[in-house]
């Protein structure tokens, strides 16, 4: 569960990014309209944190990700079927710190873990190597 401190340090972090006022909604809905029929000029990582902080539990599956993408833009509409915007917006999640992977509780059906936003390992690129 998120901290009302973790709450607030997220809420700072995308006001500051974006350029919103205080008190102004936070999600993909502030961000202005792309010319038709091009893509958003918005780095990735900002396009899912916006997405994942704009849900009401804030928190999305990789699906839900892509569907919140789809239904705000019409470029990412226009490549439902598309591999290559997918494949980048698994790759930034799963290399950036910033967001964190939750396993889906048992009681909930479903498939796929829930991403969410983890500032406490700042805004880095790079997460710790397995081998």
């Amino acid at each position: 569960m998120i901290s009302d401190k973790e709450l607030a340090d997220e809420t700072i972090h995308l006001r500051a990014l974006l350029g919103c006022a205080p008190g102004a909604p936070v999600g993909l809905d502030v961000l202005a309209d792309p010319p038709p029929g091009e893509k958003p000029n918005y780095p990735l990582p900002t396009l899912i944190k916006l997405a994942i902080y704009g849900s009401p539990r804030r928190r999305l599956t990789l699906q839900e990700i892509y569907q919140a993408l789809e239904d705000r833009f019409e470029w990412f509409r226009q490549r439902t079927d598309e591999l290559s915007w997918k494949n980048s917006i698994r790759h930034n999640l799963s290399l950036r710190k910033c967001f964190l992977k939750v396993q889906r509780p048992i009681t909930e059906p479903g498939k796929g873990s829930y991403w969410m936003i983890d500032l406490t390992q700042g805004e880095g690129n790079k997460r710790v190597r397995k081998r």
